[in-house]
């Protein structure tokens, strides 16, 4: 039975190395992975929500703030543009308002993600999903208000 050993020996060292190749393939060429800031939009209601007044953000510096359970990153531009974002990176949940903030991305200190504060969208990896981004307003009395499109 050594050539039914050796042929099954086969077998499994193709299966296991057509996994690998698949899941190479999908990981890094098609950019499949996880996105922890999926449930954000669940947990958020689609209402205007009150984050904050605007002398609370100094210009240039990312500042963390909470709506109900979902932490997010205020960055303000020195034109007084506010962005904000999930805080936590889609990528394995590293706190954005720790990293650095530079130009017009920021990038999670744990892994490198870099993600555009305009959009949220992804310019280098490991992460494959954009980060949430909110609509921003400013009433008259200067409060910022947020919301997340979609959510609810």
């Amino acid at each position: 039975r050594v050539a039914l050993g050796k042929a099954l020996g086969w077998a499994g060292l193709c299966a296991a190395g057509a996994g690998g190749l698949l899941g190479g393939h999908l990981a890094f060429r098609q950019a499949a992975g996880p996105n922890k800031t999926e449930p954000v939009p669940h947990l958020l209601e689609p209402d205007w929500l009150p984050l904050g007044s605007m002398a609370e953000f100094p210009a240039g510096e990312a500042v963390r703030r909470m709506l109900g359970e979902v932490p997010v990153l205020v960055v303000r531009e020195t034109g007084g543009l506010i962005h904000v974002l999930a805080d936590r990176c889609s990528h394995l949940s590293g706190p954005l308002s720790e990293g650095t903030v530079a130009d017009g991305c920021v990038e999670c200190p744990w892994h490198g993600s870099v993600f555009r504060l305009a959009d949220g969208k992804n310019v280098r990896g490991p992460a494959t999903a954009p980060q949430p981004a909110f609509e921003v307003r400013v009433d008259s009395s200067g409060t910022v208000h947020v919301r997340l499109p979609g959510a609810g």
